[in-house]
């Protein structure tokens, strides 16, 4: 398939289908993504199997950006890139701290130097923590899941057997590709007896077998892929703890595969380019028969719509102050009609009640008033019905929102508490990725337990002896307004990134490629180049043996 695809983007002209097939010849770095909640170990492991700390590794939420390390042969040091658009630039080792560590969108990038197990042509990826990994997936699924080749999934030993949130993570569809590549690590097991590792790695492994049957997933040699670890005491060098379980594991599943892997990855990016060339030689076939002035008629329809776009793209970024403005109002009201009620909590059972109830009113009023503006923008807008596109996309992300819980589980965090619960990271997450929750949140089943979380960062019945004295209305109401400010700028800046990225882009690739194609029509006519009877049939040929192709 793929020389087909060189041969035909050759012949018709369409360089920068050609230039990406291109680049399929250069090796492909195969990429393992590390996934885990919150303090899982994701890190320290990283760590450990570079044989350094390069990873912020801490008790409470720490990593806050994805995090890429590439294995490279012939450098003696590490290497920091930040990452946008597609392009590297190096940085300083605190340059890259601040990445890892600070709120913001950046990406990064660690070259470190191979060793015999970590191999160049391999890249480990750190991915933020949460708070289960049903909400960790909203970034990594619609991320970096697609991408990824391999898995590891960390499970804290204390938390005893795999939670729901992981068993609901591997029955999903984005898994399947890779079901096969995944391993399960038992992180921190020094801090039960050895009998009671064995136990809990047999109730993992028992339970993957059941999952496995029920659903027919299809993963193999499931008692060789749930291994226990003691990261940063191998790492110490302490006696009694090594990595070689792991170690081995990654060298059966993974190194091993290196060449099938390889093939798999190039075989995703050859259909995703096999599409677009399809849909470039149908709009060929579609055009081929215009007259000069017609192909100048559609040129410049193809123009203006180029500039009608970008208006209404410009537009609908600059009117995103209004969703700032009512939501920063909206959850600023919230907060501010339960302060009394806030005041007066004594113990956790009515926190939990209090929470629930506040969650409930802020998903419906933030989801509220995000669905309006989009439904508004498309009633109003009287060029919007050009981009069936952007209205099929704006739909889908209406239906698809539902993160009022998780903003709301932040703020109250952070109130009653008053910032002393180390939050740091769960917060910077949020406001990382407010935006994926928008769009990608499906379902109440995805929604845990408020409660459950704020025990794992802080025990409630600290945050209840601690209410009395530090709950003081002036503080509450000013920390209820920043944050409010805050995430209201966060979800307007993060919308805009997504509105630019996932819906304008790809309308804008699009046209930009037909444009060229017209403007080739154009000369060929213009040169008195009229395809003949045979090019049309070629042409017919190829649209039809990409089709087939893309059916096997």
């Amino acid at each position: 398939m793929e020389k087909k695809l060189i041969e035909l983007s050759t012949n018709y002209e369409l360089t920068s289908i050609h230039d990406r097939l291109l680049n399929l010849d250069k090796p492909l770095d195969l990429k393992i993504g590390f996934l885990g909640e919150f303090s899982s170990g994701k890190s320290t492991l990283i760590n450990a199997l570079l044989n350094q700390k390069v990873l912020p590794s801490m008790d409470k939420p720490t990593s806050k950006s994805v995090i890429e390390i590439v294995a490279k042969d012939n450098i003696t040091d590490l290497e920091f890139y930040e990452l946008y658009d597609n392009k590297k630039e190096p940085i300083s080792a605190i340059e890259f701290s601040k990445i890892a560590l600070e709120d913001g969108e950046s990406k990064a990038m660690i070259y470190a130097p191979s060793n015999d197990f970590f191999q160049d042509g391999y890249m480990m990826i750190d991915t933020p923590g949460i708070s289960s990994l049903d909400k960790s997936d909203i970034d990594i699924t619609y991320g970096y899941l697609p991408f990824l080749d391999c898995a590891v999934i960390c499970n804290h030993i204390q938390k005893g057997s795999l939670t729901q949130s992981i068993i609901d993570f591997l029955l999903k569809d984005e898994i399947r590709p890779i079901i096969n590549n995944i391993l399960f690590v038992i992180t921190n097991s020094h801090s039960k007896s050895p009998v009671a590792q064995k136990k809990i790695k047999e109730e993992i492994i028992n339970q993957l077998n059941t999952v496995n049957e029920k659903h027919t997933l299809g993963m193999e040699n499931i008692d060789s892929k749930v291994i226990l670890v003691s990261a940063f005491e191998a790492m110490e060098g302490k006696e009694g703890f090594s990595l070689d379980a792991i170690k081995n594991s990654f060298n059966e599943n993974f190194m091993s595969k290196k060449i099938l892997l390889q093939e798999e990855r190039k075989s995703k990016e050859l259909e995703k380019i096999a599409e677009q060339l399809l849909e470039a030689l149908k709009f060929k076939k579609e055009n081929g028969s215009l007259d000069m002035n017609s192909l100048k008629e559609k040129e410049e329809e193809l123009n203006n719509t180029i500039i009608t776009l970008e208006k209404e793209k410009s537009e609908l970024i600059q009117s995103l102050q209004i969703i700032e403005a009512k939501i920063e109002k909206s959850i600023y009201t919230i907060f501010e009609r339960y302060l009394p009620q806030l005041k007066r909590v004594k113990n956790q059972e009515q926190i939990k009640v209090l929470m629930n109830e506040i969650e409930e009113v802020l998903a419906r009023s933030i989801s509220e008033i995000i669905s309006l503006y989009f439904e508004d923008i498309l009633i109003s807008n009287e060029h919007m019905i050009q981009f069936s596109e952007v209205e099929m996309t704006i739909q889908e992300l209406l239906e698809q929102i539902n993160m009022g819980k998780d903003i709301g589980m932040v703020i109250l965090i952070e109130i009653l508490t008053l910032g002393t619960a180390g939050l740091v990271g769960v917060f910077g997450f949020f406001l990382r990725s407010t935006s994926q929750m928008i769009m990608n949140q499906k379902g109440e089943n995805n929604l845990k337990d408020t409660a459950n979380f704020i025990n794992q960062v802080n025990p409630l019945e600290l945050i209840g002896d601690r209410i009395g004295s530090k709950l003081i209305e002036e503080q509450m109401v000013s920390k209820i307004e920043l944050l409010s400010q805050k995430i209201a700028i966060d979800i307007k800046d993060e919308l805009e990134v997504k509105i630019q990225k996932e819906i304008f882009k790809p309308l804008e690739d699009k046209l930009i490629q037909n444009k060229k194609l017209l403007n080739d029509l154009y000369r060929e006519k213009s040169e008195k180049l009229e395809p003949s009877i045979e090019v049309n049939r070629r042409l017919d040929d190829d649209i039809l043996e990409l089709q087939l192709n893309l059916r096997d």
